[in-house]
């Protein structure tokens, strides 16, 4: 009986579901919207944190935004029509997972939201070697949190927001969590820019500068939903990529790092510390995805400006400045493993 119930509980959870996915299972980047620099965008078999492929994004020297300079490349990712509008609730979340640390000169952003059409970034997440900030960017810039050494390379990690939209800073909020544990909560900004429609864009973005690395980030089990299940703020209990990072804490700008592995880190699979994220690709650079206006994306940084949307706005303007199991097992341990199952299944999202 206990085991029935519990099975019972596994499936009622399983309710829960995503309004919108994007985690490469499709072998191309139909899921997204839009890319930026999309040849260099790669559909990929290793390292994959859940289902069997994920995205991989290589950011070069030459991968200039042609209306401003700003290197990058990401993938656009747009709510369906009022899902950003005022007094609206977006949950959002995406796994990262890096092959090798990022530099600590030049920044780099690796997600943020902005406004459609006058193209000003509201919101953003920057990692400078292995230390990970969050900032809002109006009524002025302001850093919610930051956390030194929490972005271990070879490691995947998640970030999950819940953002309340508003054009008032009183009334506009954002919550995060890194890994499992809530980093930020009730951060107040204006999380609207204006009117308009907002989207998000997750990858690499460096403002002008020269550099001589080519970073390389993997992206899955990115979702939208309407509640903080839906999204599932925790890495799974396995996955490729090695164990949970280190999982900072605390809000209104307080470095904070907390214990390793967050809640619900990945503990198991390949793809370890400095694992080869190109091995096993699929090819598939931005087949199904189209482009345009909205593919835009400001990269203002740490303390960057919040104001003056690009007069270009229409061909992709942008305000940026930047073991075992032992023989004949146990009818206990046969159940314990269905329910293990179950979740799993619910896990994979098939």
């Amino acid at each position: 009986m206990p085991a029935a119930a519990l099975a019972v509980t596994v499936t009622t959870g399983a309710s829960a579901a995503p309004v919108w996915t994007g985690d490469f299972e499709t072998g191309d980047l139909s899921q997204w919207t839009t890319s930026l620099n999309g040849e260099r965008i790669s559909v990929v078999t290793s390292p994959v944190l859940q289902g069997t492929r994920a995205g991989q994004i290589q950011l070069t020297n030459d991968a200039v935004w042609p209306n401003n300079g700003i290197k990058r490349v990401e993938l656009n990712h747009k709510p369906a029509a009022g899902r950003t509008a005022e007094g609206d609730d977006t949950y959002f979340a995406w796994s990262f997972y890096l092959p090798e640390a990022l530099a600590a000169d030049p920044p780099t952003q690796i997600g943020y939201w902005e406004s459609d059409q006058t193209y000003n970034q509201v919101m953003s997440f920057e990692v400078v070697g292995q230390k990970i900030s969050f900032a809002t960017r109006k009524p002025a810039n302001k850093v919610h949190w930051e956390a030194a050494s929490a972005v271990t390379p070879g490691v995947w990690h998640r970030i999950a927001l819940h953002i309340k939209w508003s054009t008032n800073a009183s009334q506009g909020s954002v919550d995060v969590w890194f890994d499992g544990e809530q980093v930020v909560t009730g951060g107040q900004a204006q999380t609207l820019a204006d009117g308009n429609a907002h989207f998000t864009q997750i990858g690499l973005l460096r403002n002008p500068a020269e550099f001589r690395d080519s970073p390389i980030i993997v992206l899955d089990d990115a979702v939208e939903g309407d509640t903080l299940e839906d999204v599932r703020p925790a890495l799974p209990s396995s996955g490729e990529g090695g164990a949970g990072g280190a999982g900072g804490g605390g809000t209104g700008g307080n470095e904070s790092v907390g214990g390793a592995g967050g809640a619900g880190g990945a503990t198991s699979g390949s793809g370890g510390a400095g694992g080869g994220a190109a091995s096993g690709s699929v090819t598939s650079t931005s087949a199904g995805a189209t482009s345009g206006a909205g593919a835009t994306g400001t990269g203002a940084g740490t303390g960057g400006s919040d104001e003056g949307a690009d007069e270009e706005g229409d061909d992709g303007g942008c305000s940026c400045r930047a073991a075992g199991s032992p023989a004949g097992p146990a009818p206990l341990a046969v159940a314990g493993l269905v329910v293990a199952l179950a979740f799993a299944r619910r896990r994979e999202r098939r």
